[in-house]
């Protein structure tokens, strides 16, 4: 869903301009010192009487000379009519600016700030504060340092309630949880509750994300997750994947394992990343979660489970026994 074409690359963008700064130095370099060397032979035969092999030097030398000129914004025009769409190389090589380069900066500087703020862990957090405070002054980036500053609260926060949480061996009876103990929550935690508690916990989760992202139901994703990890019980080797996700959604390459996570809100998160990235296929599914008809959306669900027909129907059945949609809005 925060996918960066690859003409907004600022590292694509920079080697880009070296090359055209190259390229536009030999097509006015070389045809110079073509130029230049055959008006030089022109007159030294001119002198010595051979004008007419001298001439045709000439000649053949600027022809050259144009050729060299002409040739590269050919090649770049022949190239972006074969290519069909607006993703071309010569796109690419027109944003290849220093105005171009700080704009793909600033756009990686946000993808950076999302990031951070959907994971909200230190890694995520530096990487994203390090491009931020590269770019130039601009209210755009103290606009992100302040979105920064709320996600170093977060962390601090996830830290306070992980210590919390690791001085007591209770789990929460209300049902209700912050980002920030959905984060600090343990495996060991998440294993320890019963089927209700955990209903509750990934409801929690769920109406998190949705409020932030849309995409799949509250209700979907509980059910899912029920049916995945059996109520929590069996995620050991997944770490937080209790939503048997395989590969890596979005800008990573699809792998035939199952995904690992850092923690319950970063897997919810990226669950209903998953049906975005895949949209083609889940297109009627992602319009059925819209129109906040889980039991209909439930329908489309076939090939998460690698095209089971019973798949669906399970879920439906989960939806019904639990009341689940009592946690979409």
């Amino acid at each position: 869903m925060f996918l960066l074409d690859i003409c907004d690359d600022s590292a694509i963008l920079t080697n880009l301009r070296i090359v055209k700064i190259i390229i536009n130095a030999i097509k006015v370099v070389v045809p110079l010192l073509l130029i230049v060397s055959a008006t030089m032979t022109f007159v030294k035969a001119t002198k010595d009487g051979s004008n007419s092999k001298a001439f045709n030097e000439l000649i053949i030398k600027c022809v050259a000379a144009m050729a060299i000129f002409f040739i590269p914004t050919f090649v770049f025009m022949i190239a972006d009519e074969t290519a069909g769409n607006s993703k071309t190389v010569m796109s690419c090589f027109n944003k290849a600016t220093i105005e171009g380069i700080k704009a793909a900066k600033v756009e990686e500087a946000k993808l950076k700030v999302i990031n951070a703020k959907n994971l909200v862990n230190e890694g995520a957090y530096t990487a994203a504060a390090s491009l931020v405070n590269d770019l130039e002054d601009s209210s755009e980036k103290q606009s992100m340092l302040k979105e920064l500053d709320g996600v170093k609260s977060e962390i601090e926060e996830v830290k306070r309630k992980k210590a919390e949480m690791e001085s007591s061996t209770g789990i929460s009876k209300s049902g209700k949880y912050t980002k920030a103990e959905i984060i600090a929550m343990s495996e060991e935690q998440v294993r320890a509750m019963n089927n209700q508690e955990f209903i509750e916990f990934i409801a929690s989760a769920a109406q998190i994300v949705y409020s932030e992202y849309g995409g799949c139901l509250p209700s979907i994703t509980i059910a899912q997750a029920i049916l995945e990890s059996g109520y929590g019980d069996h995620f050991e080797t997944t770490s937080h994947n209790v939503y048997g996700l395989i590969g890596y959604p979005g800008d990573h390459p699809k792998v035939s394992k199952l995904r690992k996570f850092d923690n319950f809100y970063e897997a919810t998160y990226y669950h209903t990343q998953y049906f975005y990235a895949y949209s083609n296929v889940y297109g009627n599914f992602l319009n059925n979660c819209a129109a906040k008809n889980a039991l209909g959306a439930a329908t489309s669900l076939s090939a998460y489970a690698g095209g089971s027909q019973s798949y669906p129907g399970t879920i439906q059945t989960l939806i019904n026994q639990y009341n689940l949609t009592q946690y979409d809005f």
